[in-house]
């Protein structure tokens, strides 16, 4: 295809491209002479564009050390690329690269930092004295070890924090992202669960995930053919998504009453005896409880509090109990609410009470490796050392323990939400970034001076972003997707590995980053003398295999025979448990329909519904802050891959046809949003669009300057349970500006 092509018409239609089996590239760089006459060669990465996990398979073709093309890796499990992973060249070779080590010569605050350029032996003695210094001085808990977006350096860093001596780990997942969705879930049922759907699911509930655009290309194709084959789907969405529009039943709620919809259903279940009370008895704890707490939520209530038709609360609930059926849970919207974690809690106890766990055609829990962590790096509880990190004593020094004490219970990495405060009582002092961005947060003036007011702090990244990085001691250069060695990609029971091209300028890989630091202050031997190669061997061997075995199947993706096969039921085969014993991951061994640790810690033990901020006359819409679209994720690609700018080269707000007709708003105006925590306004441009439920405005966060919506957003309101920012319960006014 040609590269004269309409960037814009091209990358509006790269999905349906993607799906037709489209492999040209997408921008192609110049070649240096020396490289000109020399071979092409192929390699494979894993796109880290929007950061799914796991991720999309890149297959790219190289002159020299030039990468000239992007194909679709057709041999990868997730082998179509969208617009975000086809454009990652044009992100890999674009002049604004963060190139070299930079160090501040101005102090903080000045207008101007003073970026000088350093080499690395300096940036890394450089951080080393400075971590040394405060840990003897003050003790190693006063320095947060941090990861952003990427995801990918995790593992050695929360390696290097546990070695350190720093419980304070954190990242954007303990933030604000899904990790509060995982922790609902771990508290009712002591792992994930969710997920599918299979050849045998008879229905499917998606609640408050647009997997078309937040997904790769497989979850809608999949979603397709599976209601292709008469599978019913039930989506719960305030939006008029393209899944919701695949719906049997659409139950279009006001944002935050989820929790009061998933009790009304709760009810119809008891009422029309329609739980599995065997499952109930043998495998659940807290029924009676749920019975009674459940009687408020007649479908009248629950159609006033939610905005949902009394017949379809009823008609879903009945639906979803004619199983098996399957739920997928969202990983941000819901969690991002005063009373998100309950709120998960509640609509994952629909599987409970009808048995619909773990089962064929049902949710399941994966079946990993026992020393696997989660599904998203590949890192393992040995390599981060997890015990360590749930010891007693590293907990109570926690910055999170007063905070969010659910949370530090049940959860190895501590939540930063608190950081202001922290730096302000002098309980952390240095700060070490790795994707590190300011905006993830509300209020984000305010971790901004608190970076300020470190005596220490370094990031690393693709780009010098200044939001960010404008304060802060050092600021390194990362190497990219296509230049770096970790970490492997695990999809199922399958595992990739790559072949990178050599970092431009002095850029290294994250992990490298991270091994260098912990082989200077902790041994060159736990840190594998900087290598991520060797690393990632360390995990792979307890796999049965390693990088060079995997590199050698390329471009095959094959499947690790240590890993073993699913399996249905783990709950009643012992499988499930670490110990061996039938039974659930919780405390009592069972799925806590009310949960022990929350009341433990002074909470009600049932999820049980608190109303959400509802608009009013001075401020009638209820904003929704974060969502995706298809072709751009928050912040990141709007300046670092430019062509994905030319489709949305401003923030564009959805907004329903009938509010915007009472505004005197039509299609592209300009519009300004205010809320009644920021006493400035931000820009944006309207879509007039059915896709916003009428009385409520759809918004991306992540734009800069007057464009960015965090602003609107007060650092109150934090969900108890997780510590999460409650992004979607603000209330905004909309005018044309």
């Amino acid at each position: 295809m040609s590269t004269n092509l309409s960037r814009r018409s091209f990358l509006t239609g790269v999905g349906a491209a993607a799906g037709a089996g489209f492999a040209e590239s997408l921008f192609v760089p110049s070649v240096s002479a020396a490289e000109s006459t020399e071979p092409e060669w192929t390699g494979y990465s894993i796109c880290d564009s929007c950061n799914h996990m796991p991720m999309c398979g890149v297959k790219y073709d190289v002159r020299g050390n030039t990468v000239i093309r992007i194909h679709n890796w057709g041999e990868h499990p997730n082998h179509f690329l969208c617009s975000k992973g086809l454009s990652t060249l044009q992100r890999l070779y674009n002049p604004n690269r963060l190139l070299y080590p930079m160090k501040r010569t101005n102090p903080k605050g000045s207008k101007d930092p003073g970026w000088v350029r350093i080499g690395w032996d300096e940036a890394i003695r450089t951080i080393a004295e400075n971590l040394t210094r405060i840990k003897e001085k003050d003790g190693a808990d006063k320095v947060l070890f941090y990861c952003g977006d990427p995801k990918e350096p995790r593992p050695p860093v929360m390696r290097l924090a546990r070695y350190f001596g720093s419980p304070n780990y954190a990242c954007e997942s303990s933030a604000a992202c899904n990790l509060a969705y995982v922790h609902a879930l771990e508290l009712t049922w002591g792992w994930e669960i969710a997920g599918g759907p299979s050849p045998k699911t008879k229905c499917l509930m998606i609640v408050g995930k647009n997997g078309a655009w937040a997904s790769p290309h497989g979850f809608f194709k999949g979603l397709l053919a599976q209601k292709a084959r008469g599978m019913k789907l039930i989506v719960v969405d305030p939006r008029r998504t393209k899944v919701a529009e695949q719906a049997d039943i659409h139950l279009q709620l006001r944002p935050g009453t989820d929790g009061a919809l998933a009790w009304g259903m709760i009810r119809v279940l008891v009422k029309e005896g329609l739980v599995n009370k065997p499952f109930v008895d043998k495998w659940c704890s807290g029924y009676e409880e749920v019975v009674k707490y459940s009687e408020t939520f007649t479908p009248e209530y629950v159609e006033k509090e939610t905005g949902v038709k009394a017949e379809l609360v009823v008609e879903a609930a009945r639906m979803f109990a004619d199983g098996p059926s399957g739920m997928m849970l969202p990983g941000q919207s819901i969690p991002h609410q005063h009373n998100g974690c309950n709120n998960v809690r509640a609509m994952s106890l629909l599987m409970a009470l009808t048995g619909w766990v773990d089962v064929p055609g049902a949710s399941s829990f994966e079946n990993w490796p026992e020393d696997y962590l989660r599904w998203d790096e590949g890192y393992t509880r040995s390599f981060i050392d997890q015990k360590w990190f749930n010891q007693p004593e590293n907990k109570k020094i926690r910055i999170d323990r007063e905070f969010a004490p659910v949370w530090n219970e049940m959860q190895v990495l501590c939540s930063p939400n608190m950081l202001p405060e922290m730096v302000k009582a002098g309980r952390i002092k240095a700060f070490c970034g790795w994707g590190a961005n300011l905006l993830i947060w509300p209020s984000p003036a305010e971790y901004q001076e608190a970076v300020r007011n470190l005596e220490f702090s370094f990031a690393t990244d693709y780009f010098y972003r200044d939001e960010t990085h404008h304060d802060m001691d050092l600021v390194l250069p990362a190497a990219m997707n296509f230049e770096r060695y970790a970490p492997f990609g695990v999809h199922g029971r399958a595992v990739s590995v790559r072949t990178p091209v050599k970092p431009l300028g002095e850029a290294w890989e994250d992990w490298k980053i991270a091994l260098t630091i912990g082989s200077v202050l902790c041994g060159e031997e736990l840190f594998f003398g900087g290598d991520p190669v060797k690393a990632c061997d360390s995990i792979l061997k307890g796999w049965g295999t390693n990088y060079a075995e995997r590199q050698k199947m390329l471009p095959a993706v094959k499947v690790c025979e240590w890993f073993p096969p699913q399996d249905t039921e783990k709950y009643a085969k012992g499988t499930l448990r670490y110990d061996g014993k039938p039974g659930f991951r919780t405390p009592t061994g069972k799925i806590e329909l009310v949960s022990t640790v929350q009341a433990k810690h002074g909470f009600p033990g049932l999820p049980e519904y608190v109303p959400a901020p509802q608009p009013d006359a001075k401020w009638p819409l209820k904003l929704v802050n974060g969502t995706r679209r298809a072709y751009i994720t928050h912040s990141k690609t709007r300046s670092d891959q430019p062509y994905l700018l030319e489709i949305e080269p401003e923030s564009t707000v959805n907004i329903h046809p009938k509010d915007a007709e009472r505004r005197g708003i039509r299609e592209g105006d300009r519009i300004w949003i205010t809320s009644p925590y920021y006493e400035g306004k931000v820009r944006a441009v309207a879509r007039v669009t059915i896709l916003a439920r009428e009385g409520i405005v759809d918004a991306q966060y992540g734009w800069r300057g007057d464009q960015e919506t965090q602003v609107l957003i007060p650092r109150k309101n934090w969900d108890p349970i997780s510590g999460y920012p409650a992004f979607n319960d603000v209330c905004v006014e909309i005018t044309k500006a």
